[in-house]
């Protein structure tokens, strides 16, 4: 039988979300209206009032959706799945299932080969360290990736991933000058050969295909470190927000700030805007700053928005609220001896 969905947040509360993504599109301001990594446990956590939203707002400037390569440090990560999926992690409680040697190799773990034969270190680690062969693929909001990037989309079904905050994340772009470029959770720079002297403190990849060969110029965040992630959740009040407030954003943008943009701005490229922000960005910078698909489904036309507000309606929180803190170790002796090798 199929539960009823939660509740949505008051409306204050949703009006307050949307107002500020709006602000946000129009003058960049890393604000987003979710709640840093809430206390462990398997149970939904207490409602948040819009006053305490926003002051963690300002708190977890990492939330923000708006992405650069100059700046992808991000610890707030959601992935779409199907109803039958989310019935899969509540019975094991695994998030990272996924290896990705079964089945067709991933455009990720095609660059990793490339980068691999090169001598890169850092590749071998991501590719071959038995902790990192369990992936999942996600973004950093719902709506850049509910439509999907090819021909079929990836389900209803949201799950939030909340990153630890002493995660490190590692760039991948393979067509760029220095493939590789890590940072911690502040967008501090770290050296590479932290992480390949102690892989367990990487959490995620953002992987960057936007080559002249790239059919598709498109970017992901690949979590990869179960140890990594201080939580994950599903069909709770805080997805919930998030995702009536990208509706909201998606109806204001159609009818306000993008709804009579000039062709030739609508047919822009949105990986032009993705090496680092503009000085003083414009609505559509933003727009495009958020996606992580460059194709036509998210060109900022009136009538590809309100599809994405469509698909976004159609949300199945597949069950009741669950937030599950993994107690997932990084083996020392696999640690040190992928080291060695």
């Amino acid at each position: 039988m199929r539960l009823a969905a939660p509740a949505a947040l008051p409306a204050p509360a949703r009006l307050g979300a949307t107002a500020s993504l709006v602000l946000s599109l129009a003058c960049g301001a890393p604000v987003v209206p979710d709640a840093p990594p809430r206390p462990s446990g398997d149970s939904p956590p207490a409602q948040e009032s819009p006053q305490n939203t926003v002051l963690s707002a300002i708190d977890t400037p990492r939330d923000d959706p708006a992405v650069h390569h100059d700046d992808f440090a991000r610890s707030v990560l959601y992935t779409w799945t199907t109803r039958e999926q989310i019935d899969a992690l509540r019975a094991s409680h695994r998030l990272l299932v996924a290896d990705g040697d079964v089945g067709e190799r991933s455009p990720y773990l095609r660059a990793l080969d490339v980068l691999v034969g090169a001598g890169h270190p850092l590749a071998a680690v991501l590719r071959d360290h038995p902790r990192h062969r369990r992936r999942r693929y996600a973004w950093t909001s719902p709506l850049a990736t509910t439509l999907g990037l090819g021909a079929r989309r990836y389900g209803d079904a949201l799950v939030r991933i909340d990153l630890a905050p002493d995660a490190l994340i590692v760039a991948v772009r393979p067509r760029a000058a220095e493939p590789f470029v890590l940072v911690d959770m502040s967008g501090r720079p770290v050296d590479l050969s932290v992480a390949v002297a102690d892989p367990g403190r990487i959490g995620a990849v953002y992987h960057v295909r936007d080559g002249p060969d790239d059919p598709v110029a498109f970017r992901e965040y690949i979590v990869c470190n179960e140890s990594k992630i201080a939580e994950w959740s599903v069909a709770t009040p805080a997805i919930r927000a998030r995702v009536d407030a990208d509706i909201d954003l998606l109806e204001s943008l159609r009818r306000g700030d993008l709804a009579h943009l000039p062709a030739e701005a609508v047919r822009a490229p949105a990986a032009a805007s993705w090496a680092s922000a503009a000085p003083r960005p414009t609505p559509l910078d933003r727009w495009h700053a958020i996606l992580a698909f460059d194709n036509e489904r998210y060109r900022p036309t009136p009538s590809n928005l309100a599809a994405v507000a469509e698909a976004l309606r159609g949300y199945d929180p597949a069950g009741a609220p669950l937030v599950h803190r993994p107690a997932v170790a990084f083996p020392a002796d696999q640690l040190a001896s992928h080291a060695a090798q």
